[in-house]
C-alpha cells in the first residue's frame, strides 16, 4: 500500500490569494516556510524551504485570513502540476511544479483578532 501524505509545520510566507475556478469552485493559494537545520564544520546552518499550498472548498474560509509569519501545521498530499512551455529558442520544454493540496490546517499560535 502506498500513501501520498505530508505534514508541514512552519510559518506562512506568502499572503493567501483566493480565486474561483471556471466551474465555481473556490481555491486559496499560499506558501509555508520551513527551516532545514544542519551543521557544517561545527557551524549551525539554517536553510529555508518554501512550500506552495492550495486549499479547496470548505478549507478556503480557514486559510484566506492567514497572515504572514503565522505558525501553522498543515496536512495534505503532494500534487504534481506539469505543462509545456516554448522557450525563446523555439524548443518545447516540459515544466513541473509541486504543491501541497491541504486537507487539514491547525493554527499553532494565537490568531490576531484584529486581522
Amino acid at each position: 500500500m502506498y500513501k501520498n501524505r505530508i505534514t508541514i509545520i512552519g510559518n506562512v510566507s506568502q499572503e493567501p490569494t483566493v480565486r474561483t475556478t471556471s466551474n465555481g469552485t473556490e481555491v486559496c493559494n499560499f506558501s509555508v516556510a520551513t527551516n532545514h537545520i544542519f551543521y557544517r564544520n561545527e557551524e549551525k546552518v539554517s536553510q529555508p524551504e518554501y512550500h506552495s499550498c492550495s486549499a479547496w472548498d470548505r478549507l478556503v474560509p480557514r486559510c484566506e485570513n492567514l497572515r504572514l509569519g503565522q505558525k501553522i501545521e498543515i496536512e495534505g498530499r503532494v500534487k504534481e502540476n506539469n505543462w509545456e512551455k516554448t522557450c525563446s529558442c523555439g524548443q518545447t520544454v516540459k515544466q513541473y511544479r509541486y504543491e501541497i493540496q491541504v486537507q487539514s490546517i491547525l493554527y499553532l499560535d494565537k490568531k490576531n483578532e484584529d486581522s
